[in-house]
Formats: C-alpha cells, structure tokens, sequence
C-alpha cells in the first residue's frame, strides 16, 4: 500500500500552510526569521499542492472525498471533495503560492522594523488556506464560510499600508462590493436548499424546478461574476489591487479572481446542468463587454499596477468569452464544441495566473526599487535593473500573446471555439460568434499596444526621475520567484499539449468529451481542432522550418559579421546638441491616439494652463488630461447619491430612538417570518 496518496499529499499541504501561520504567529517578534520560516511552509506546502493535483490529474485516481472535521450542527461538517476540476485549481494556486512566497522572502523585508510583518505573514498563510478551501469544498455552507474568510482576510491585506486615504478608499469599496457578491451567492444557496434539503455541492439538482434554476443563474452569475471583476460589477478591482502590497497583488490576480471561474462552472455546469441558451449568452456578453472596456482602460492608465488591474478584467472577460461559449454548446447539444471552450477558458486560466502573476510580481519590484507605480516617473530601467527588464518582459510577451509564449495558445484555442460554434444554417448564433471574433482580436490588439506602451516608458529611454536614475536590482529571492513563472510562460508556449492533457482530465470528468485526440500541434502552438474530413491550419514541418531559418540567419550573422566592429553612435538630437528626459515620448502621447477613437468610452476633460506674457514664447505650459470610468460616472456614482440621499430621508423616520417603536419592529419582523412560514 502506498503512503504517499493525494489525501495524504493534501492533508500535509493543508497542515503545512496551518504551520505557516502559527510560525509567524511565535517569531512575531523576530520579522526576519519569521518571515523565512513562514514562506518556506507556504512553499513546502505548495509542493505538496501540485504533488497532489498532478497525482488526480495524471494518475487517473479517483476524486478524493472525506470530512476534515465533524460536527454536531447540521450543515456544518467542514467536509472536502477534491475531484479533477478541484485539482486543476489547487494546481494553479500552488504554483503561483510557491513562486510568490520565494519571491515575498526578499519583498517584505523591505517592511522590517516599519510595520508587523508577523501579522502580515498570518494573514498571508491563511489567506492562502481560505482559497484552498474555497476549490475543494464539499458542501455550500463549508464554500460560503471559505469564501467570506477569503474576503476578509483578502480585505485586510489590501489595507495593510491603511495610513494612506486612498488605500482606506481601495479597502472600504473592496469590502462592499465583495459583500454584495456574496449576498447573492448566499440568496442562491438558499434557493437550493429550499427544493433539494440538502448543501452537498455534488448532489442531485434534479428537483429544483427550471425557473428557480433560471433565478440561480442570475445570482450566481452576479455573486461570482464580482469577484471575477466582470463588468459592470467590476469597480472595485482597479483600486484593489494596486493598493495591495505586490505580493498579495500578484495572489488576488494571479488566482483569487479565478476562484469565481471555479465557482460558475461548479455550480452552474456541474451542478445544475446547462437548461437554457440564454446562459451561456448571458456569460458570454459579460466576457465581450469586459475584455473590451477592460483593455480599452488599460491602456489609457499611467500607474502599472492599476493598468495591470484593469488587464486582469480584460483576461478575465477572455475566459468569460470560453466559458459562454461553452455553455451554448452544451445547451445546443454540441459537445465536442463545449469540451473545446470549456477547455479553452481554463487553459487561459492556466496561462493568465502564470503571466499576471509575473507581471504584478516584477510591478512590486519597480515599485521596490523606485518607490512609484507612475510609469511617467520611470524610464532607463533596463540598464539598471537588466534581470527584473527580462523577466518583465517575458511577462509582457506572454500576456501580448506573442509566440512562442503561452498567451497565445488559450486565446488561438477559443477562436477556434468560435469558429466551430459557427453552424450554416444558424444565422443568429453565428453573427454572435463572427462578432465576438471581432472583439476578440480587438481587445488583443489592444493589449498588444499597451503593454508596448507600458514597456517601452518604464524600461526604456532616459529616467525621468531621480528614484529611477538610482534604482538598483532587488533581491535574487524576488528575481527568482518572478523568473520561475516567466520560464513556465515559455515553458507552457513552446510545450502546450502536455498542459492542454492535463486540463483534458479534468474537461473530460465533467463532460465526457475529450478533446485530446482532435489537436495536433508541435512545439509551437500552432494546432486546430480536427474534425472529420477538416485539414490541419499549420503543418507539422512549419515549426522545423522556422528553427532551421533561425539557425540559418545566426550561422549568417556570426561568419559575414566577424569583419564589422562594434559602433557607438550618440541619437540624433533634432540639432538640440543634447537630449534630456524631457523630450521622451510619454504614455499620454502615446495612448492619444486610442483617446481620440474612443473619446466616447473615456469622456476625457482637458486643462492647458499657460504662464508667461507671450503667447508663442510662454514661460511654462501645464496641460492636464483627466479621464473618468463612464460606469463610476453613469451607474455608480448617481447610486451612491441616490441612496445617501434616501438614507439621510428616511433616519429620522425610521430611528426614532424610542425603545417602543424597535420593540413594534421586533414584533412586525416575527409576525412576518410566521406568516411566511405558514404559507410556506
């Protein structure tokens, strides 16, 4: 008999993270020490993480399924179900948990002898412990106490630097908005449990009547759909996450978001069944909608963690796009199409915690290494930082999906969802897929430019501040972290169908449908979807011929170029004798163009203020562009007015301050629940 088993490999790893907390809760007094102890656990306990996941994924074991703790009140045994999908996300958090705990080894220090790093370091530990409960929960109630923990803790982490207001104003937003979310997933929860008796995750929907299932949906896509940060639903995301510390930024991105991903096709595909097209449509819109404003308002930001924020929106309205698409499949009875773009929503799942995570990983060393966020405050920092430039760019490549980095293979996978869901014969359905092609290459374009942009002001040029022409290059710990999920992003590009074998397992569990015989693809991933009589897009011998080119054209440079001597030439000046970082192009005139397409979306307001007595010649010109988010602006903010409003209407009618009336509320409260009991 074996000893080492997926119950024992999650069980050590579940224990392991509960040492992490307990290690920063004794050394709490001793930051350094602490601090290494705690994020070596986390790191032991993410190997045992992705021990266990690879065992279910590859193994072909069965789902692993026990009570970690009993209890004597109904509904609340803290029970775990760790089946394939399960798997699939406790693999995606353990590799990102073990590259962002090597990484935080370096990154917190920089808090030492400032703030309570012992605090920090629990909090961190058991925010990791919370989303592995969230993905292997058994029951609702067990997912629900999981969820709000993750929330809170979550919370707490964002305000960890609270002394500054905008950071309290992240938190504050952040709490309501993961509230509301929750509100909705508890009301869903309760409408299942009202026709079924029953919490259990994994038990039979099959008596809950189709117009409940149809309000279930609608509050599930809600609640899940505001922790993925989906428009409109969204806001608190852009203020999150570039207040939170870059470890716990790079976390909350890289894989706390996907926990809502989880928690749709969980619920909604594996528990309820796919009754209605109209879901998936639903689902669908959301992604469109959100992959397009979420790029569009990425690119017009200067703060790179707030422009990797909205990027994540963007990601994630891409793996909303899959998994509609694979839900109007399903509905449809096209299953082979299904099984394509649910595989294909979480393979970009796969990719997106692996590039999202290097890049918020590599902003908090920039911001480590500058003291800033603003990238208009950076510039010339590949020669300073030479090793974060390459790991960021790595990063950048593979979110701009460029080949032969993993970007590119989720988002090349459900184009080809799209296009196989277009049918002859079904005009509607094919408009919709031929229009979220449209908006697909879209939003890559888009995302293309803006981390063109975003690279070239913060790397390149002269620095334009004092903190970037001093910047020096962080520590090897926080390097390596980031380093290990740039190489996997290569790793995942050049190698994709031993990962796409992986993500099959758990596809095929859910569906019955394989996908693994109907791709073909070399090293690079450049593979279709083979149907009957179809034809393979790139041929097999393509990647061949691109490597021998590659070697040609270097065999080339190194015989003809051995006569050339290197060359140093200053740039040309316009005849100005001398270039200052002044005369750089800025972010803003670089994303003025994309302004002026959509002056719509942003509603930009302008200032030009002018010093000085002549009006050719001026002494000084300060020219301010302001943009504002048109759902703050149009939704949200005539909400937040209305509703003060209201409240401040209604306090003194409703608090009266007399003990009678509170006691007539109690008493109209109880009637009510009896009455509703009774009829019920």
């Amino acid at each position: 008999m074996d000893l080492v088993t997926p119950s024992f490999l999650f069980g050590g790893s579940v224990g392991l993270y509960f040492a992490a907390a307990f290690a920063a809760l004794v050394y709490i007094k001793r930051q350094k020490t602490g601090n290494i102890i705690t994020h070596i656990l986390c790191m032991l306990a993410a190997v045992s993480g992705v021990l266990c996941s690879g065992m279910l994924l590859f193994s072909g074991q069965e789902s692993m399924t026990g009570v970690l703790l009993g209890s004597a009140v109904p509904y609340m045994d803290i029970s775990i179900t760790v089946d394939r999908l399960s798997a699939f996300f406790l693999m995606l958090l353990s590799i990102l948990v073990f590259c962002v705990s090597l990484y935080s080894i370096g990154y917190v220090a920089h808090y030492y002898g400032k703030r309570n790093t012992g605090y920090f370091n629990i909090l961190y530990a058991i925010f990791i412990l919370s989303m592995v409960f969230v993905i292997t929960a058994g029951n609702a109630v067990f997912f629900l106490i999981a969820w709000e923990v993750m929330a809170v803790i979550s919370y707490l982490l964002v305000v960890f630097e609270s002394e500054d207001p905008e950071i309290q104003k992240a938190g504050l937003l952040y709490a309501v908005m993961t509230h509301i979310g929750t509100a909705f997933l508890m009301i869903a929860f309760m409408v299942m449990f009202r026709y079924t008796g029953s919490f259990d995750i994994f038990g039979p929907a099959s008596e809950i009547p189709g117009q409940a299932k149809n309000v279930m949906f609608i509050l599930f896509l809600i609640g899940f759909g505001t922790k993925a940060g989906i428009i409109p639903v969204h806001i608190w995301l852009p203020h999150a996450h570039p207040a939170a510390p870059g470890n716990i930024s790079a976390l909350m991105s890289g894989i706390m978001i996907k926990t809502a991903v989880y928690g749709l096709i969980r619920f909604v595909y594996d528990y309820m069944g796919i009754q209605a097209v109209w879901w998936g449509v639903a689902i669908l819109l959301a992604g469109l909608v959100s992959a397009f404003f979420g790029v569009a308002y990425a690119f017009i930001e200067q703060n790179i963690k707030r422009m990797l924020a909205y990027s994540s929106i963007e990601n994630m309205g891409i793996i909303f796009i899959g998994t509609g698409v694979s839900f109007i499949a399903f509905a449809r009875g096209a299953d082979a199409v299904g099984a394509l773009a649910m595989a294909a929503s979480l393979l970009h799942c796969f990719n997106h915690t692996l590039f999202k995570g290097c890049l918020f990983l590599e902003a908090g060393s920039v911001h480590y290494a500058t003291h800033s966020k603003n990238m208009e405050d950076l510039g010339g920092l590949i020669k300073r930082m030479p090793v974060t430039a390459v790991i960021f760019l790595g990063g950048a490549l593979s979110i701009a999906a460029v080949v032969p980095f993993n970007g590119f293979i989720g988002e090349w996978l459900t184009y080809q969802a799209l296009f196989a869901g277009i049918v002859p014969g079904d005009a509607a359905y094919s408009i919709l897929f031929i229009l979220s092609v449209a908006v697909l290459a879209l939003a890559g374009g888009l995302a293309a430019a803006c981390f063109i942009k975003m690279y070239g002001i913060a790397f390149l040029g002269l620095p334009r501040t004092h903190h970037a022409a001093e910047a020096l290059e962080v520590p090897r710990t926080m390097n390596a972290g980031a380093g290990i999920l740039a190489a996997l992003c290569l790793i995942a590009g050049i190698f994709p169908l031993f990962f796409l074998a992986m993500i099959d397992q758990a596809v095929l569990e859910m569906t019955g449908c394989s996908i693994a015989g109907q791709l073909q693809g070399g090293l690079l991933p450049l593979y279709t979807p083979l149907a009957a009589g179809s034809s393979v897009i790139m041929p097999q011998w393509i990647p061949l011929l691109m490597g021998i080119v590659v070697i040609i054209a270097f065999a080339a440079l190194k015989v003809f170029g051995r006569n050339y001597s290197e060359r140093k030439y200053g740039t040309w000046d316009c005849g100005f004798e001398a270039l200052n970082a002044r005369m750089q192009y800025s972010g803003t005139a670089f994303s003025k163009p994309i302004r002026v397409i959509f002056r719509m979306i942003y509603q930009s307001s302008r200032d030009l203020k002018v010093k000085g007595e002549y009006v050719y010649h001026p002494e000084t010109m300060e020219y301010t562009l302001k943009t504002d988010s048109v759902f703050e602006k149009r939704i949200y903010d005539p909400l937040l007015k209305w509703v003060t409003l209201f409240s401040k209407g209604i306090k003194y009618k409703v608090q009266t301050g007399s003990v009678h009336t509170y006691l007539l509320y109690i008493f109209i409260a109880v009637l009510a629940l009896m009455l509703y009991n009774k009829i019920a």
